[in-house]
């Protein structure tokens, strides 16, 4: 599903530490190629941006995130911590509080209400094709995911077999 070149592995075991106006996502584990399976070795770093929907107005903020490389298929692979979404600026649980309508009023969402509804719509695009996905995985490999899966757990499957759609491979848009 990714074109030439870059693809993504998203990681659980990480901490975040600050570092000159940066967070730097150190990873606890190891990482290995989704398409190969071999161990992935360090190539560069990159800025990644997140909004913080803590805050009233979100905060911007630039985490600093590994580039890998997979010397069997020479493909980069960035690895983002699982408290991002891949190709998505908010944090994981304020995406996932948007789609499972935990913020379900217009304006309760700590975003604006047309990205929570560009969110939403994207969601109900790609969660049929996510929840095949898994199907897939679980047949495939016995793996078993909760009933019904967690945003997260689901969101890290499909990134991790290399079944991520681009939003340019899949239109949210309503006519």
């Amino acid at each position: 599903m990714f074109p030439e070149g870059d693809t993504i592995v998203l990681i659980q075991n990480y901490r975040l530490v600050e570092q000159g106006g940066f967070l730097v996502v150190v990873v606890l584990e190891d990482s290995s190629c989704p398409i190969c399976k071999v161990m992935l070795s360090m190539r560069a770093t990159r800025k990644r941006v997140r909004w913080n929907g803590d805050k009233e107005v979100p905060e911007k903020e630039i985490l600093i995130i590994r580039r890998m490389i997979c010397e069997k298929c020479g493909r980069i692979h960035h690895e983002l911590p699982d408290c991002l979404v891949p190709f998505k600026r908010y944090r994981a649980d304020v995406i996932e509080g948007i789609v499972d309508n935990k913020s379900a009023k217009a304006g309760q969402a700590p975003c604006p209400d047309s990205t929570a509804q560009r969110l939403r719509g994207w969601w109900a695009a790609v969660r049929p094709y996510f929840i095949h996905i898994l199907a897939t995985l679980t047949a495939t490999y016995g793996v078993s995911y909760g009933e019904p899966p967690a945003f997260r757990e689901t969101v890290r499957a499909v990134a991790n077999s290399n079944n991520w759609i681009f939003t340019n491979q899949f239109c949210t848009c309503s006519v």
